[in-house]
């Protein structure tokens, strides 16, 4: 066979491969110095599915703990209450007052009255003690038994969370 025929029969089979591959609208140009396509013998690799990651379930959060005598401020005034304060609470006891400020993490307050006057802040743990005369403080990591109380007015804060805190005033 001549040269030139073989070319031709080539180009021929090429083509009317590559019209058979294409769609109706698709318009295949080929030159006779073209290579005849050829198809890969091996597949394309696949895409292994993505991971998926199980959210982890939220904690549920622990209800804040109730104050004994609730909101009601007028338990204070025998000076031995249990109460939520707020922030710009004003708490009336036997013999004086105390302001509360911003609750963040320490409740600042103002003292007035018998046991003395001043301000600071209160913290978890602590038992903050007013007399005649001075005042002490107690800390200590966890809660502290009433047995630790001295003479005077001692207050404590058992929680405070979520811009609320419950106070514990006691006059020993």
């Amino acid at each position: 066979m001549n040269l030139a025929v073989t070319r031709t029969a080539v180009l021929a089979v090429a083509l009317l491969m590559l019209a058979a591959c294409g769609s109706s609208g698709d318009r295949v140009a080929i030159s006779p110095s073209a290579s005849v396509p050829t198809a890969s013998a091996t597949p394309p690799p696949k895409s292994s599915p993505t991971p998926t990651q199980t959210p982890k379930p939220k904690p549920t959060p622990k209800p804040a703990p109730t104050a004994m005598d609730g909101s009601n401020y007028a338990a204070c005034s025998d000076s031995n209450c249990e109460i939520l304060i707020r922030p710009s609470t004003t708490v009336r006891f036997r013999g004086g007052a105390l302001k509360f400020g911003k609750i963040g993490k320490f409740v600042p307050f103002t003292i007035t009255g018998r046991y003395g006057g001043g301000s600071g802040q209160l913290a978890p743990g602590c038992i903050l003690n007013f007399r005649p005369g001075g005042s002490g403080v107690i800390c200590s990591g966890g809660s502290l038994p009433h047995s630790l109380d001295k003479p005077g007015l001692n207050l404590r804060l058992p929680y405070i969370g979520g811009g609320r805190a419950i106070l514990n005033l006691r006059a020993v």
